[in-house]
């Protein structure tokens, strides 16, 4: 495929006033469609060569090559129910929101080979799943609107709860943590991102002045976040402060280089990014320059 050099609007919406931000310049570099069924998020191998992609509506998780987006083989067909979101513990086991089973399913992997080897249960709804440095696994639940924590796969504790308030959730779905251990919720029905300490305190919140649409999946790369914003068909780049620095995609609905169909995540490895473009079918990697 041709390499297309485009200029990536950054337009957002205040009131008042309007203005624009700072343009991105990018260049796509892959994309890859084949056979994917509304995909949601995906996690590096620990070795940064891979791509594990949860291919929701196909049950399964789809292995791509991280810099071609080459596909080298899938896996958990028959095994998952309509998986969200991945991550890799400190063992090198893949950890993945199994949704329509109400766990989080642990395999052993080795390249695109995958062997089940374990479960979180007790879930309701999880749509995201992330590890602490030191080796909490956290888990959204989208229908108790809360956090679950565990520790050598034991459920440790409950955070959250339905409501708006300052620590409390509406359907959460992503989770990441930074590298100090700071804890970052998507809380999407509440339009915002919830930041918490390591002792899951909340610290501080972030959407409203964005104008944020059905927040869903989020990256941290460095001193950078980046959030799919996804009924307003963008991806947003801000700072660690929480302030817009630019935006992917053009805000309206699209298939093209620079326009999304209600991308649900991204990853983001500087000065890298794969936009996982959901309703699109598809998986687009950029190159910001």
């Amino acid at each position: 495929m041709s390499m297309r050099i485009f200029v990536l609007a950054a337009l957002f919406l205040l009131s008042p006033p309007t203005f624009a931000q700072p343009a991105l310049r990018a260049t796509q570099l892959a994309e890859f469609a084949d056979g994917l069924s509304q995909p949601h998020d995906a996690a590096f191998s620990p070795d940064g060569k891979l791509i594990y992609l949860t291919d929701m509506r196909n049950s399964r998780i789809q292995v791509l090559e991280a810099m071609t987006l080459k596909p080298v083989g899938r896996f958990g067909a028959g095994e998952l129910s309509y998986p969200h979101d991945a991550e890799f513990d400190q063992a090198g086991r893949l950890l993945v929101a199994d949704t329509g089973n109400d766990r989080v399913a642990i395999y052993e992997i080795k390249g695109a080979q995958a062997r089940l080897v374990g479960e979180l249960k007790g879930l309701a709804g999880p749509e995201g799943v992330a590890v602490t440095p030191d080796g909490l696994v956290l888990v959204t639940n989208t229908r108790s609107a809360t956090l679950s924590v565990f520790r050598d796969g034991k459920l440790v504790q409950t955070a959250g709860g339905p409501g708006s308030r300052n620590g409390e959730l509406r359907n959460p779905h992503d989770v990441e943590v930074a590298s100090d251990g700071t804890v970052y919720v998507v809380d999407s029905a509440n339009n915002r991102v919830q930041v918490f300490d390591t002792a899951l305190q909340h610290h501080a919140s972030f959407g409203g002045a964005l104008g944020l649409s059905g927040p869903k999946y989020l990256a941290i790369d460095g001193d950078r976040v980046w959030l799919a914003d996804e009924y307003n068909h963008r991806i947003l780049l801000l700072d660690r402060s929480h302030q817009l620095l630019g935006v992917l995609g053009s805000g309206k609905r699209g298939c093209t280089a620079d326009a999304f169909h209600k991308p649900e995540a991204v990853l983001a490895r500087a000065p890298y990014v794969w936009v996982i473009d959901t309703y699109n079918d598809r998986v687009v990697l950029l190159r910001i320059d």
